[in-house]
């Protein structure tokens, strides 16, 4: 109950400095989907943290639609996520677009590497994947059930650079954002398959509560730092 108090404390202080022109001031609850968790972050949130300095970042990870719950029921005043494009964000969610993404399917490059052209060609495949709860992995398996394949996962892992390290020694395949892609050492080692049929453009987005106005100039250069680092990471 009392730390329920405090946070309850610190919501109000940053709404009354908000509402007095004042700089804000309190805690802040923001989940990152485990995907972005690896991309650009680190930068973003220390430029945040120095511009506003008395602002108490509380950063916590999920999977994208547990996050959105959460902003939802008030368990987080915000969230960085990422969806598929074209999905409706619920009524009382105000989402902010700040980047697209895209799954790929990766492979070992070897002087026997061969392209991968349909979902059939996946038949036996062996895959180093997320752990269950993942929406990427969920997408994978529909698609793989509608040609009479099982999904078949060798290792599970949240860490998408030990992913690619172990595609990388000829262990499976991964299913991973292009972004962490173009960012990991193992890169040149891996090879993108093309493959009809499997298609995952992803948006992300900025959600927070319609209702929560305290932390709005916070959220908002969080979003404005994210959109840079996209561009950045793009160019």
């Amino acid at each position: 109950m009392g730390s329920c108090r405090r946070l309850i404390n610190d919501i109000r202080e940053v709404r009354a400095a908000v509402g007095n022109g004042h700089a804000p001031m309190g805690e802040i609850r923001i989940g990152v989907a485990h995907a972005l968790t690896e991309l650009t972050l680190t930068r973003p949130v220390g430029q945040l943290r120095r511009k506003f300095p008395v602002v108490a970042l509380r950063l916590c990870t999920g999977w994208s639609r547990d996050l959105l719950e959460k902003v939802r029921t008030d368990a987080l005043d915000a969230a960085v996520v990422l969806l598929p494009d074209g999905e409706r964000l619920p009524v009382e969610i105000v989402g902010r677009e700040i980047g697209k993404e895209q799954l790929v399917v990766v492979a070992p490059r070897t002087r026997h590497s061969r392209p991968l052209r349909s979902v059939q060609d996946l038949a036996g495949a062996q895959w180093i994947l997320n752990p269950e709860g993942c929406a990427a992995r969920a997408g994978l398996r529909r698609v793989l059930a509608g040609a009479n394949i099982d999904l078949a996962v060798g290792v599970e892992t949240y860490n998408y650079e030990l992913q690619l390290a172990l595609v990388a020694r000829g262990r499976g395949l991964s299913l991973v954002p292009r972004g962490i892609l173009s960012r990991s050492r193992m890169k040149r080692r891996l090879l993108i398959q093309r493959i009809a049929g499997i298609h995952f453009p992803l948006t992300v987005w900025m959600l927070r509560q319609e209702r929560f106005a305290a932390g709005e100039q916070v959220i908002a250069e969080l979003s404005r730092l994210l959109i840079e680092s996209f561009r950045t990471a793009g160019a």
